[in-house]
């Protein structure tokens, strides 16, 4: 045993870093070959009262530390586990405050793996019973450990059973109603017990009493409890949403006081911020999915609204004259945040309200008034109430524009600060305004200058660009060039601190190319791009890292619009601009994302010419890049470079590469490939399958059991619902049903039915059902794609003999008509009527009623 002590000394307090390293190795090997062993020597070590604390708290940390990495306690036995579990318990009540947060710690880690799996139930039981003990400290140790286990699951995303949750919740209010450190221990406890709590507040008798314990907490005269409960309500307030009508006077009434003091009034107004954005998220998914949203919240946030306004508006008005940051995290800035949810929540509810308070602030004397106008009016931008907001802005402009010159540089950044708002919601008013090229030319200005205000200017042209691509008639064609070289000119500085601005411009300088409408044009920039590219390296640091990226991301925009724009391929063009990314490729010394995609415009634009320089950028190349699986931008990068290049040649110029789908398919299931990158991966498979056709059939059992992996792994997250998830998953099921139909209608040719898929369709359909759910919030362009692969489905397989009544059973079944009857809310669009109209053409195939007229 002493020389397992020792080992611990030397690895946690050793010197010199050889000797602690030796010892961590030598603590590693025992773990792994005698787990038991080594498992019950830490415990042993950590309960031995002849030891000093400090070497205790060691063991101690490294039991914890082997409880959860890769879930060590798994691989010892019970026996063991009882013992160590039982000598944690007993250093509860340690007289050392640092071995008993140990010891709850290591009973935490316990917890989280094994209470998911219905294991050690009894300990939670034990734990609730301490809670009402009369011993202050055993209180104290079993509430500090319910809270270790509440903590210890959030972190892992672990839910336990209903009737633990609710000992747990029992545990903690009894905490609630305890002495001072305990009332802290239990509201952070309740803070991160909330992820596994859904099923018990949703009983009204335990959450109207749980709401009073910590709304009794959020009044407390001290002022550590105050705030850690009012840091509570916060994720409370998420957790109990969907009856926030019961509480929201109750609420109000319990932070009315909170909110205009100094120590208390930013987490306050964090508080309805949280609410406010909450109804705007769930607003927001029911105009996605055409749900349908419980107006209640919003009609309970009305209730309050006019005092919440007030005290939000009030702290506007607090502004520290040395605040270097104007968006620094003070009052201020909490302030705003809370008015632009709440503006956004509550529409033209409470546009007066802002527009009174800017009306008697803007021409004010102090300074804290005329920044607090312009912010308030910034915060109004997202109100539903449009044509009002639009109409006030457009009377407004002037003067905000007026207060770029304020004798107060904070006014000055908050008018940047407004007027960007403007041009990036409300464009118009600026373009449309009769003084626009005077507006237009005065940003520019501040584009020479070096401060906050440059900043704010250029991401107001660059917000203005973004409306050029919605101008058919090309009536902003004038600023392009214009545009372009003031852009350029901000490109051109080497006075910035890093390379923010100069990614800003560039991103200016690619909204404006991708409206020009002549190639001629275009090509001159092109021009332009290619010397700055050879000259480009001269640079230095971040200067030239921004510009390297800013002109590649150019070049791609270019030889895309030359596409867009139907012009012929120039060989020579063609040609220059490929050497030039491979002589950049040289340059480095490896290959990057931005000139993978640069490539891939040049392959668009050439089409079957780029079979010129196929095998030299397939071999020197793009293999180079497939292979850095791990660096995940790069690898993605050549992916999709090779999904283009695949698209934009004939097959017969492809098809010596055609074998590269094996190893495509070996990193859809190598571990190590990052799950991002195989939705990639799914994409460029399902180009070159479609451009391959009856060649890739070999190919075909590989790929379908990725496609079925890829729809189990799907279905399983929509039983989970783990919302955190979800961009990822809509992502994926687009690349899958993609994939899908590529193989659809590359097997299916001359209308000769390729029976394998025909096989699959069941769990198509499956998959379907699933991910197209309501409560998933699926786009309209998901729809969509589900209704394009059933319906060419039963296109594809109606002839096969003896089949005409599946595809029969496809075309009636709810699930069908269910997606369709949802895209028929939005026949405004071509698409969904086209697809309705195929629809109502294959009922009419099978001499069915035309269900969807």
């Amino acid at each position: 045993m002493q020389e397992f002590v020792e080992l611990i000394q030397a690895a946690f307090f050793a010197k010199e870093n050889n000797q602690r390293s030796q010892a961590e190795q030598q603590l590693v090997n025992l773990k792994h070959q005698l787990p038991n062993d080594f498992f019950q020597k830490c415990s042993s070590v950590f309960i031995s009262h002849q030891l000093d604390s400090q070497t205790r708290v060691a063991a101690g940390t490294l039991l914890q530390r082997c409880i959860t990495y890769e879930q060590g306690w798994l691989a010892i036995g019970l026996d063991v586990k009882r013992k160590i579990k039982d000598e944690l318990l007993s250093q509860l009540i340690s007289s050392d405050q640092n071995i008993k947060k140990s010891a709850a710690s290591c009973l935490s880690g316990i917890c989280a793996i094994e209470l998911p799996r219905q294991e050690w139930p009894e300990i939670i039981s034990i734990l609730v019973q301490n809670t009402r003990h009369d011993s202050i400290e055993v209180k104290k140790a079993a509430t500090i450990t319910l809270g270790y286990i509440c903590e210890a699951l959030k972190n892992q995303k672990q839910s336990i059973e209903k009737t633990e949750s609710e000992k747990v919740l029992y545990g903690i209010c009894m905490g609630l109603q305890g002495e001072k450190q305990i009332k802290l221990i239990s509201i952070r406890a309740l803070k991160d017990s909330l992820q596994f709590m859904d099923q018990v507040l949703a009983q009204q008798q335990v959450r109207d009493h749980v709401t009073k314990l910590l709304v009794d907490q959020a009044i407390s005269q001290d002022a550590e409890i105050r705030l850690a409960a009012l840091e509570c309500l916060i994720d409370y307030t998420k957790a109990i949403f969907d009856y926030l009508e019961q509480y929201i006077l109750g609420l109000w009434n319990c932070t009315q006081e909170s909110i205009y003091h100094k120590d208390f009034a930013i987490v306050t107004m964090e508080i309805w911020q949280s609410i406010a954005s909450e109804i705007n998220e769930r607003s927001a998914v029911s105009n996605r999915t055409n749900l349908g949203f419980r107006k209640t919240q919003k009609e309970a946030l009305q209730i309050i609204s006019q005092q919440l306004i007030q005290a939000v508006l009030q702290n506007l008005l607090i502004s520290d004259e040395d605040e270097e940051d104007d968006e620094e995290q003070g009052i201020q800035e909490a302030a705003y945040k809370a008015a632009s949810s709440i503006s956004e929540a509550l529409g033209n509810i409470c546009y007066q309200l802002y527009l009174r308070f800017i009306e008697n602030t803007l021409q004010a004397q102090e300074w804290q008034n005329r920044k607090a106008s312009l912010l308030a009016f910034s915060s109004m931008v997202e109100t539903a109430d449009v044509l009002e907001l639009f109409q006030f802005s457009n009377s407004a402009i002037g003067e905000f524009i007026k207060k770029l010159a304020d004798s107060h540089k904070q006014v000055r950044y908050a008018a940047g600060r407004v007027i960007t708002r403007i041009a990036e919601n409300y464009p118009q008013v600026i373009l449309k305004h009769q003084y626009a090229d005077e507006y237009i030319n005065q940003f520019s200005q501040f584009l020479q200058g070096n401060t906050k205000l440059t900043k704010y200017l250029l991401w107001t042209l660059v917000n203005l660009t973004e409306a050029f691509r919605d101008d058919p008639v090309n009536q902003y064609g004038k600023y392009y060039d214009y545009l372009i070289s003031q852009f350029a000119a901000v490109v051109g500085r080497q006075d910035f601190q890093d390379g923010t601005l100069l990614d800003i411009a560039w991103v200016g300088i690619i909204n404006c190319l991708q409206c020009v409408k002549e190639p001629q044009k275009i090509k001159t920039y092109l021009e332009a791009f290619g010397k700055q590219m050879l000259a480009v390296y001269s640079q230095c640091g971040w200067q030239k890292e921004a510009n390297i990226s800013g002109l590649l991301s150019a070049i791609h925009i270019c030889f895309l619009r030359l596409v867009v724009l139907g012009d012929q391929c120039d060989i020579q063009l063609m040609n220059n601009f490929y050497q030039l990314i491979v002589d950049y490729f040289k340059k480095i010394q490896t290959v990057t994302q931005d000139g993978f995609y640069a490539i891939s415009a040049i392959a668009q634009y050439s089409k079957i010419n780029f079979k010129s320089l196929l095998e030299d950028f397939m071999q020197n190349y793009l293999e180079i890049g497939l292979q850095k699986k791990l660096e995940i931008e790069t690898f993605k990068g050549a992916i999709l470079c090779l999904a283009d290049i695949a698209r934009s040649l004939q097959f017969k110029e492809f098809s010596k590469y055609l074998r590269i789908l094996e190893y495509l398919i070996t990193c859809v299931n190598d571990q190590q490939v990052n799950r991002v990158a195989k939705i990639a991966l799914f994409v460029c498979i399902a180009d070159i399958v479609l451009i391959a056709e009856q060649d890739a059939e070999p190919y075909f059992q590989a790929i379908w059991q990725l496609v079925k992996s890829g729809f189990g792994a799907s279905i399983y997250f929509t039983q989970n619902k783990d919302m955190t998830q979800l961009e990822y998953y809509e992502n994926l099921n687009d690349a899958l049903l993609n994939c899908y139909l590529c193989m659809l209608h590359a097997f299916n040719l001359n209308k000769v039915p390729y029976l394998p898929i025909y096989q699959t369709i069941q769990e198509l359909c499956m998959f379907i059902q699933a991910t197209s759910d309501k409560s998933l919030t699926p786009t309209v362009e998901y729809i969509r794609l589900c209704v394009t692969c059933l319906l060419d489905c039963v296109a594809y397989y109606k002839q096969v003999k003896g089949q005409e009544n599946m595809s029969q059973k496809i075309l009636t079944s709810p699930l069908l008509i269910s997606l369709l009857d949802m895209l028929k809310q939005y026949s405004n669009q071509q698409e969904n009527q086209q697809l309705i109209l195929y629809a109502n053409d294959l009922c009419k195939s099978f001499q069915l009623p035309q269900y969807l007229n």
